[in-house]
């Protein structure tokens, strides 16, 4: 078969829905295709998230010799950076003679989507780097440089992200960057700057509304983010799955049961979105938090197909362990949640902590040797808070911070001062 013919073949196999038999192909056949139709099955593997025939096609190339241009390698650097192999991805970032705003765009997002600080950290540098090396930055290198100081609270560095793009036009105005930038401010914990974003949007999208609602239900602004809801439907647009699970969440924050149920009944009859898992979760976590906790059972056990749903039972254990609930209930909810999902760490310490509250302290033995033997390990917690421009991050049980005996000592006093006022109030009432 001549190498036209392999493209061609190769072409058809993708398009068709067969990428596994076209990878298949491409590593038996003794001759290479061009550089059009890698980016193909690059492309097909970015869009099904298919890490092992991504490899693999990367692995052809490397051992046929093939050379990758700008192009394939952004289409390689892409590839990873959605599978979540951020170390592969830098290391061909970083032999890359010359870098594309599609190229840095990629990398800033993947790090912006990362697990910890310090790679959440990474995309902000990125960001200045880009512009260091005289390269404009578009609308979803902003987007993604604003998403890395939303989860890093790093309120100053996204002032300065959004100064920028104030500065460029086209960038500025831009629905996806408006967007971001309402959703930085709300979780750096400035509604007034959020909302003097949202109001100078040229327009807005189901994404803008949405980040806005959600933003208000985590500060705690229920009224604000009903109130949102309600415009957003007299602005003639409709609430998708994520604004509905926005708005549950914020009403589950709040106590707001009534309102919560409405809407979630409203999902389907009128505005024809059919419930999810998580929507679900939202309203168990809901019921459980104002100690409905047999009715958010009742719910998570009438839904159809309930085996399936991981993240219900997951909202299921954890209400019982911030809410209380019987030993019972929180075996019956770990047994489903372990089941569909065995290997999550961040539940055997939810479960592990049920036990220890009620002093059941084998349970806590038994909880800690299954992590054991499934080779199950929990990340350690981290913060960070930005003060006068300098970030901070810390782990939990930190001990390397410059200021750490500083810090543990107001740590301390603060806990002894909220001891003693809830014990003052405690004999006021007493007394009474």
């Amino acid at each position: 078969m001549t190498s036209v013919g392999l493209a061609r073949t190769l072409r058809s196999l993708c398009i068709a829905g067969h990428l596994s038999k076209a990878v298949r192909l491409l590593c038996r056949s003794p001759v290479c295709p061009g550089a059009r139709t890698y980016s193909l099955l690059l492309q097909e593997c970015v869009n099904r998230k298919d890490t092992r025939l991504g490899k693999r096609i990367h692995a052809r190339m490397v051992a046929t010799g093939f050379h990758c241009g700008e192009y394939i390698t952004t289409k390689l650097l892409t590839f990873y950076v959605k599978i979540g192999d951020l170390g592969s991805a830098w290391k061909l970032f970083d032999g890359m003679p010359h870098r594309s705003v599609v190229a840095w765009n990629a990398m800033i997002s993947g790090c912006a989507r990362g697990a910890d600080a310090e790679t959440q950290e990474r995309a902000v540098e990125l960001f200045v780097a880009m512009r260091a090396e005289g390269l404009a930055p578009d609308q979803f290198t902003f987007s993604s440089a604003l998403c890395a100081c939303a989860r890093l609270a790093a309120l100053e560095r996204g002032r300065r992200v959004h100064a920028v793009a104030a500065k460029l036009a086209g960038v500025g105005g831009n629905v996806f960057v408006a967007s971001a930038l309402v959703d930085m401010y709300l979780k750096c914990g400035c509604p007034e700057d959020a909302r003097r974003a949202f109001a100078a949007a040229p327009e807005r999208n189901v994404t803008m509304w949405t980040a806005a609602i959600s933003g208000h239900g985590q500060l705690g602004r229920a009224a604000e983010a009903l109130a949102l809801f309600d415009r957003m439907a007299d602005d003639g647009l409709r609430p998708n799955d994520v604004t509905f699970l926005a708005v549950l969440s914020a009403c589950a924050h709040s106590g707001l049961v009534g309102e919560g149920l409405r809407l979630f009944a409203s999902m389907s009859s009128e505005y024809g979105v059919t419930p999810r898992g998580p929507h679900y979760a939202a309203v168990a976590d809901m019921l459980a938090r104002v100690g409905r906790l047999r009715d958010a059972y009742e719910l998570v056990k009438n839904l159809p197909d309930c085996q399936e749903h991981s993240v219900v039972w997951g909202a299921l254990l954890g209400a019982c362990r911030k809410h209380g609930g019987d030993v019972a209930l929180v075996e019956l909810a770990a047994r489903r949640f372990f089941r569909l999902q065995p290997g999550n760490a961040g539940k055997y310490v939810v479960l592990a902590n049920t036990y220890a509250a009620r002093e059941m302290w084998d349970s806590v033995a038994g909880a800690h040797e299954a992590m054991r033997a499934l080779g199950v390990k929990k990340d350690r917690a981290w913060s960070a808070v930005e003060v006068q421009g300098k970030m901070h991050t810390f782990l939990a049980g930190d001990s390397y911070h410059d200021e750490c005996s500083a810090i543990y000592e107001v740590c301390t006093a603060l806990a002894s001062a909220v001891t003693e006022q809830s014990m003052g109030a405690t004999d006021g009432v007493s007394h009474c």
